[in-house]
């Protein structure tokens, strides 16, 4: 900045060295030339340059790149369409009437288009305005050989650069394969296969599989020949679903190589283990429990007066049903659900708009009205299932969500949802000893590996706090992956010298800021601060 005000000044002496040359009358003018303070020069983008009275460009010091000013002041002031940012002058003059014709043109465009509302939310929406009032009236956009010809050419090399720089970074980070089976809407069998790295997660290919065998020898040869288009080297883990035939193909992918880990969705093996938990031959009362409850919603969301009357009149618009939230798990979500409006329910049933109408006169709807009214033992199971299932619901949303990567978290959520269940039920052994086998059944056969032990151990967060009794548990699974992943044996050694300092807290990593920022902040970004130093880890 002051670098910027020392030039204007020599400019205005210069300026003003030679107004008196020339003669006092154009004196002002050229010391408002000086400072331009004109919108171009505010704004971040141009309309042209401003021309004099004989038709020479005042604007000598300014570039313009892609019709945007790259003058002095341009590289200080965010453009005028961020949020939060000043208004230029030429858009404050502007009335309310001419922001309101510009904006139903571009409405009625959009309408004519049938363009579908969210396309408004779009990143290049507002950059694709901006260039056009950078250009200013008279821009002609581009037509319908243009967009299907060489812009949609340019448009394909942009993306192919943009994977291109993504499938870079698996050599550098390692990337995740998933596989994701499913059937459209021609009731085709299709598996999608996604690649998962720090950078992005990137769809890499899909294969139509109705006219192949389903079982797991056609499947081993589908997924070898995606491994190898991906590059083993780059993969840490490969992930599919948890049926038999996708579990045998990805451990026999895995004993191919054994460079890397075959994993099965973690959020569908908690989901089945929420799904024993109502298992009628081990728990029949919690299955009772869970049909009584599905009863009570599907009563309500199969007739629509009583549902407009729970949500207008009780619930303040609220559903019982939560199928948004996570793609598993919704019935122990709606009994969730179903507890915090029970208060609101029994008055729904008990309201005169209820009784004076037909749908309290039939049988069903007579039954329905005794579980919530007078069962007081479906309530008091439907806090015990809320009890048990709760601490696992929270590490199905941990998995499930795209907050963040859940690898560095999933072992210790597992062992915190345990310890829950077993402090929830008071610690008797007879309680909760049930629900802890059927945890444990699926995590040890199923879904633990190795990686979420080093997740674990690689995340300062978990591994130095106090409460952490696993250290020993996640060494070993650490000490796994580094025999499976890193064939050098010096590089072996060198990663287990740097492990030991990590743990003993030597270096960067004792750095007070580093000790502070352990549980502040997340792994990743944790680990690109303070561990530059050990490369090799």
């Amino acid at each position: 900045m002051k670098e910027l005000i020392n030039e204007m000044k020599k400019n205005q002496e210069k300026k003003r060295k030679l107004s008196l040359e020339i003669g006092c009358g154009s004196l002002v003018d050229l010391t408002y030339d000086d400072v331009d303070v004109g919108d171009d020069e505010y704004e971040g983008g141009s309309q042209g340059p401003v021309h004099d009275s004989k038709g020479k460009g005042k604007g000598k010091g300014k570039e313009k790149v892609g019709g945007k000013s790259t003058g002095p002041f341009s590289r200080f002031f965010a453009p005028r369409t961020s949020p939060g940012s000043q208004p230029s002058i030429k858009s404050a003059m502007c009335s309310k009437e001419m922001i309101d014709k510009a904006k139903m043109t571009i409405a009625n465009w959009w309408y004519d288009a049938n363009l579908p509302f969210n396309a408004s939310q779009s990143k290049f929406y507002q950059p694709a305005i901006d260039a056009i009032a950078a250009i200013g009236p008279g821009f002609k956009g581009p037509s319908l050989h243009e967009l299907r010809g060489n812009l949609l050419k340019n448009s394909m090399t942009e993306v192919q650069n943009y994977l291109l720089d993504i499938k870079t970074s698996w050599r550098d980070s390692g990337c995740s394969l998933m596989a994701d089976g499913w059937t459209n809407q021609r009731q085709q069998p299709i598996i999608n296969f996604l690649v998962y790295c720090p950078k992005s997660t990137m769809f890499f290919k899909s294969i139509d599989t109705s006219g192949l065998r389903k079982d797991a020898e056609t499947l081993f040869k589908i997924f070898d020949e995606v491994v190898q288009e991906v590059g083993v080297k780059n993969i840490v883990q490969f992930i599919t679903d948890n049926d038999a035939i996708y579990k045998a193909a990805g451990k026999k992918l895995q004993q191919k190589y054994g460079s890397f880990f075959w994993s099965p969705c973690a959020a569908h093996c908690i989901d089945l283990m929420l799904e024993n938990f109502c298992d009628p031959r081990h728990f029949p009362i919690i299955d009772e429990t869970i049909k009584k409850a599905r009863k009570i919603t599907k009563f309500i969301y199969n007739h629509v007066w009583v549902l407009a009357l729970m949500r207008k009149d009780f619930t303040k618009c609220h559903d019982l049903c939560r199928p948004t939230i996570t793609r598993f798990a919704t019935n122990f979500l709606s009994i969730q659900c179903l507890l915090l409006f029970k208060k609101e329910l029994r008055q729904m049933f008990t309201c005169d708009k209820w009784i004076v109408s037909s749908y309290s006169k039939s049988n069903i709807e007579k039954e329905i009205a005794v579980i919530v009214l007078e069962d007081r033992e479906f309530w008091t199971q439907c806090q015990f299932i809320v009890t048990i299932s709760e601490p696992l619901v929270r590490v199905l949303r941990l998995v499930d969500g795209d907050e963040k990567p859940a690898m560095g978290y999933l072992y210790n959520a597992m062992e915190k949802a345990k310890e829950n269940i077993k402090a929830r039920l008071k610690n008797k052994v007879s309680a909760f000893m049930p629900f802890i086998r059927v945890i444990d059944a699926r995590w040890d056969k199923q879904l633990y590996s190795p990686l979420h032990a080093a997740g674990c151990l690689l995340n300062p967060g978990i591994y130095f706090n106090p409460c952490f009794k696993s250290k020993n548990d996640v060494s070993r699974g650490f000490m796994t992956c580094v025999v499976k992943m890193e064939p050098d044996i010096d590089k072996q050694d060198e990663i287990i010298q740097q492990i030991d300092m990590y743990k003993n807290a030597y270096g960067d990593f004792g750095q007070p800021i580093a000790i502070r920022q352990r549980e502040k902040n997340n792994p990743v970004a944790w680990w690109g601060t303070f561990g530059n130093e050990f490369l090799a880890l």
